[in-house]
């Protein structure tokens, strides 16, 4: 009993010293946690052994702060999302270097989107700069990295603190990773690899999509070039690249570019899922709504740059909510609806969506960190546009076998459609008609390359148009009654609903001369529209052609440019049994030249001095289409006369003009024009080269050709 109460009463104090230390002493003040350097460091995360101090009114100096005065309010953070915040924090680190050699390390802060990040603390290389962040050019940088680096070093057994001061208006993450050099470049390539399969996927599906369009004209492959380009520079800035190696001075774009590009992706997105899904068919209620939501997007994006970019980048990512949950509604009710397309819809939106929620548990410390946790949100959004290009070529396959059978019955004499979609595509891009599809209003909306073939307009030129716009209005009566009669036979197909043939004169881009083609109009009825089917084509020459043997011929043609090339056509057709293909492309380019030199210096009176001034001045088919309408030229004929047979073939062309002196021209060679820097009056001089004989009248507006066919 003594022993124990002896022992009792000396202990009083020592608890005493317990309670009152516990109670009253600063708890951790001498609990530092100290970053321990390994000779090998590969990106440890150390947010968990720094601590942390918010300055919310900005008022503290950094004189305060680095004098270790307020190191005792300094915490370890439960976790490393500091989140969107107007204060500084200031980061304050030990590090002790316990081997016997020089580290060389690097402090990364893996987030390219800070705006502000400065180090404190001694040593620190001489060369290097203290404040990094996107406010500042790129150049500016420690390293050419996408995230702001700092080199350090610290020396043998040597222990140095460092405080960091951060400040941003975007989201703040404590991302701050530890690397040894040789480790550090080591990841650079490492990344730049992986970055590079990633940025290589969006491209090609970009370029893939591109050259689609351009050979298709759909509109469902234009839309998804929108969308998944606004995506491709939505993480080009989120990443850093574009700050890096597109704009890197410019600082300000640098900032207000991401919430722009999400709201652009949102837009796109929205615009490509109305179209992708059909949504106007099967959710038109929801199709208005997308509308609607795309017009408030536009206007915020239009407003981006005149907010604060804390506002701009919270109201953004906001923004992408509803839009998610918009795209999601309308994918699950179009599935349910055994909507075709909706099946890669719905599984490209879950991979993207599961790469989301694995990148967002690994930054909450639910998952660990490695190389598959690190890139979910790249390989959702790469597995999301591969398979959403094959959803839309299946759509679009889907259509196309559609089109392709209504295209069957309305092609009787030249288009035959085949059951794939390549076949269809060959026929409509590649076919000698001009096929143009109309809309219920008879405005244009699509055709295939012919167009500027036979007219020489781009299908940009006339989309929207109507096709009543595209014939021929000269200045007299009979182009007045052209209108009228195609009108009718429009309002014909309305009241009917049946085909109907005709023919018209159309107008040409480039020629100022109309041109006569054979019309096909009928209604394709589709799933969700119809639309006017319109084919034009020129008049043939009958095959029989390729039976004659002998034939005699007199044409009484008008002076329009375009005869010339059809009548050359008809006069040399059967020459192909006895000459060469080269030699009877000269005979008709010859035949062809004096025609147009019967209409342009014979008939309609152009001298060689008046179409070399107006060819310089470049409105030479204007000053044609004036004489050409002039009344003392208009009514002249050109006449062609034309004997064929086994032996000779033989062509006499006579204009109504007041002649010329032949025997200067026959005279000249094609030396002496190459020397005169001569465009044009070469045709006689051609003929005189591919022609047995050529004679002239004394007038000099009539010429004879013949050409021997066989010399044996």
């Amino acid at each position: 009993m003594r022993n124990t109460r002896t022992f009792s009463r000396s202990s009083i104090p020592f608890f005493v010293c317990i309670i009152f230390g516990f109670l009253f002493l600063p708890r951790g003040s001498h609990a530092s946690p100290v970053i321990q350097l390994k000779t090998e460091m590969f990106g440890e995360s150390i947010w968990k052994e720094v601590q942390v101090f918010e300055d919310p009114t900005h008022s503290l100096t950094n004189e305060e702060i680095l004098s270790g005065a307020k190191d005792q309010e300094f915490k370890i953070l439960d976790s490393p999302n500091l989140g969107f915040s107007k204060s500084i924090f200031w980061v304050r680190m030990e590090v002790f270097n316990p081997t016997n050699t020089l580290l060389r390390w690097n402090l990364l802060f893996d987030f390219p989107l800070l705006d502000e990040i400065q180090i404190f603390g001694e040593p620190f290389p001489k060369d290097s700069k203290r404040t990094l962040g996107d406010t500042f050019a790129f150049s500016e940088r420690n390293v050419d990295y996408r995230n702001p680096v700092f080199p350090l070093e610290t020396p043998p057994n040597g222990k140095s603190v460092y405080y960091l001061k951060i400040q941003s208006e975007s989201t703040i993450p404590l991302t701050l990773q530890v690397w040894t050099e040789k480790e550090f470049y080591e990841k650079l390539n490492k990344e730049q690899m992986i970055f590079g399969i990633f940025y290589g996927i969006l491209f090609v599906m970009i370029a893939y999509n591109f050259f689609i369009y351009i050979f298709t004209y759909e509109k469902s492959y234009l839309l998804y070039l929108f969308f998944i380009s606004s995506i491709f520079f939505f993480h080009l800035v989120n990443n850093g690249f574009a700050f890096q190696y597109i704009w890197p001075n410019w600082v300000f774009w640098a900032n207000y570019s991401l919430p722009f590009f999400i709201c652009l992706s949102c837009i796109t997105g929205v615009i490509f899922t109305n179209n992708y899904l059909s949504l106007k068919k099967y959710l038109p209620k929801v199709s208005k709504l997308i509308w609607v939501w795309v017009g408030i997007l536009v206007i915020f994006s239009a407003v981006t740059f005149l907010l604060s970019y804390r506002i701009a980048m919270v109201t953004s990512i906001l923004l992408t909510v509803p839009t998610a949950l918009l795209l999601v509604y309308s994918g699950t009710f179009t599935y349910l609806a055994n909507v075709r397309t909706a099946r890669y819809y719905l599984i490209s939106w879950a991979f993207f969506l599961l790469g989301v929620l694995l990148y967002s548990l690994k930054s909450l410390g639910f998952l660990s960190d490695n190389h598959i946790t690190r890139w979910t949100i790249q390989m959702g959004t790469a597995l999301q546009t591969i398979l959403l290009s094959l959803g839309l070529a299946d759509r679009i396959n889907f259509l196309t076998r559609s089109l392709r059978e209504n295209l069957r019955d309305l092609s009787h004499a030249k288009i035959k459609i085949e059951e794939s979609e390549k076949r269809f595509r060959e026929i409509f891009q590649g076919s000698d008609e001009v096929i143009l599809m109309m809309n219920e209003n008879f405005e244009i909306i699509n055709a295939n390359r012919s167009l500027s073939k036979h007219l020489g307009y781009r299908l940009d030129d006339l989309r929207d148009k109507k096709i009543t716009e595209i014939l021929y209005t000269g200045r007299d009566q009979k182009s007045d009654y052209n209108v009228m009669f195609v009108n009718d036979k429009l309002t014909d197909l309305k009241m009917t609903g049946s085909a109907i043939n005709f023919k018209t004169e159309l107008s040409q881009k480039y020629v100022k001369e109309p041109k006569e083609m054979v019309c096909r109009i009928q209604y394709i009825d589709f799933e969700e529209t119809r639309e006017v089917l319109m084919t034009l084509s020129p008049e043939y020459e009958d095959t029989i052609i390729q039976l004659i043997e002998s034939e005699k011929i007199e044409i009484s043609m008008n002076n329009y440019l375009r005869n010339a090339e059809l009548v050359s056509q008809k006069i040399t057709a059967q020459l192909s049994k006895y000459l060469t293909t080269i030699e009877q492309t000269e005979i008709r380019s010859s035949v062809r030249e004096i025609i147009i030199n019967a209409v342009e210096h014979g008939n309609l009176n152009i001298s060689f001095d008046e179409k070399s001034h107006a060819l310089m001045e470049g409105n030479y088919l204007e000053f044609l289409q004036k004489r050409q309408e002039d009344p003392r030229y208009r009514h002249k004929k050109v006449k062609i006369e034309y004997s064929f047979s086994h032996e000779y073939v033989a062509y006499r062309i006579t204009d109504e003009g007041r002649g010329f002196d032949h025997k200067k021209h026959m005279d000249k060679s094609i030396d002496e024009m190459n020397e005169a820097h001569v465009q044009h009056g070469r045709g006689i001089l051609m003929t005189k080269s591919v022609f047995d004989r050529i004679e002239y009248n004394e007038k000099g507006n009539q010429v004879s050709l013949i050409k021997f066919l066989n010399r044996d």
